[in-house]
């Protein structure tokens, strides 16, 4: 991964960017919500790219409700979660959706709140709408589409505001004729749209570009069956313009020369895209704990997906820790430096050599994960084995990330020093007194 006198010469800038832009706010996600009847295997899929102001993230375990679960939440902060699973195999995550506010001062939980209680509390698709219409009643400060899953089949978006929420079903076909229900950062009640609006009745609203391009790379896989490896690697790391269309040489573009630059304002993949999840439910009648949640920590083109269970003992060690995951870290810092001047787009030059280094691991692990899900159904795992082998994946990703931080850094170090400043000759004499 070569760098040049003048991208070393940028870093601090681009540092002092990002920096700053965490105090700016920019929250905003696209997500998924996919039937077992669209996906390859049979078995229900959730996804979520987590645009946000907070940079760092971590995966916990829940251990304190009635039901224990896993998800990723702000460093440090255990009141509120953004996506995750629990013992039951219910998954939820969601996105923001401003244009569902009412006016008036609101009570009650907001959207990382209810979701924690979500995940402490309900086993169902089912169990998740009686909570909204409880808090219908009690009031939510939620402004949310929220992406539901469960282990008996169950698929469902919600769009949610304080007081009310329509559901959205994904296994009817009236509702998700292809099984799969797309949101960014609107609601269709809230906008007069049907359920799935095309890019012309969308217009020029914000956030939808990501809601056309995430469906666009849906649309492309529906006759396949869509696949955990498919959202990993072809949505959470999407870089299309404005018209849908993928840059070349990136995963979804044809094999050409990338860009100099790429703008991410509008793409999937973007540069306030600080983590992602996927979700890979159960059948009806297999285990619930079998219910996976791959984490990618960190910008997704710059970072690793890594499986997650709520039956592990503890989160593996560069997955957690309440000053940001060491895994997310490394993926901050690949993604500072590529960033580019106005801290809205990639330099492209060290993406190819990061993707040829990372993705042989990732394929890696989802092999080795296959196959030890597998075995899970036909033998039954330990708790304990279950957590060594979390521990064994998120060790790959997290080898892999420390060897694309070492490159990054002794290239910088054997840089030739920059020639020093060259000053105007002084044309008069200065006297101090």
């Amino acid at each position: 991964m070569p760098v040049n006198v003048t991208r070393l010469l940028r870093l601090c800038t681009l540092l002092i960017l990002l920096i700053v832009s965490i105090t700016k706010p920019a929250d905003a996600c696209t997500t998924a919500v996919i039937s077992g009847k669209a996906t390859a295997d049979g078995r229900p899929l959730l996804w979520k790219n987590r645009d946000t102001s907070n940079i760092h993230n971590e995966v916990i375990l829940l251990t304190t409700g009635p039901l224990r679960g896993t998800a990723v939440v702000n460093a440090g902060a255990r009141k509120t979660v953004f996506m995750g699973v629990n013992e039951a195999g219910f998954c939820i995550e969601n996105s923001l959706s401003k244009d569902l506010a009412t006016k008036g001062k609101k009570s009650g939980p907001g959207n990382g709140r209810l979701m924690k209680q979500a995940l402490e509390t309900c086993r169902t698709v089912a169990d998740f709408k009686q909570l909204l219409e409880k808090t219908n009643q009690t009031g939510r400060r939620t402004v949310a589409n929220f992406g539901v899953i469960d282990a008996q089949g169950g698929a469902a978006l919600f769009e949610t505001g304080p007081t009310s929420f329509t559901m959205f079903d994904a296994n009817d076909p009236a509702v998700a004729p292809h099984g799969y229900i797309v949101r960014s950062n609107f609601a269709t009640t809230a906008r007069d749209f049907p359920a799935n609006p095309t890019p012309e009745q969308l217009g020029k609203i914000y956030s939808a570009e990501r809601y056309s391009q995430a469906c666009s790379r849906l649309d492309l896989q529906k006759e396949k069956g869509i696949t955990v490896d498919y959202l990993i690697r072809n949505l959470t790391r999407d870089l299309s313009d404005t018209k849908g269309t993928p840059w070349p040489g990136t995963v979804n573009g044809v094999k050409q020369t990338l860009p100099t630059v790429i703008k991410t304002d509008n793409t999937i993949s973007r540069s306030t895209t600080v983590s992602a999840a996927v979700f890979q439910g159960v059948k009806p009648g297999e285990d619930p704990r079998l219910a996976t949640m791959w984490t990618i920590l960190g910008n997704p083109s710059f970072s690793l997906a890594v499986p997650c269970w709520v039956e592990v003992q503890e989160i593996a060690d560069p997955l957690a820790d309440d000053k940001g995951a060491e895994l997310g870290e490394i993926a901050i810092t690949l993604r500072a430096w590529s960033k580019s001047d106005d801290g809205k787009g990639i330099h492209t030059e060290y993406l190819p050599g990061i993707w040829s280094d990372l993705w042989p691991v990732e394929d890696q692990i989802l092999k080795l994960t296959r196959t030890f899900q597998q075995a899970r159904k036909e033998h039954g795992y330990s708790a304990g084995a279950v957590t060594r082998f979390h521990q064994k994946m998120a060790d790959l990703a997290m080898t892999a990330m420390q060897q694309e931080l070492r490159e990054m850094k002794q290239a910088a170090v054997t840089l030739p020093a920059p020639a020093p400043p060259a000053f105007a000759p002084v044309k008069k004499t200065i006297v101090i007194p």
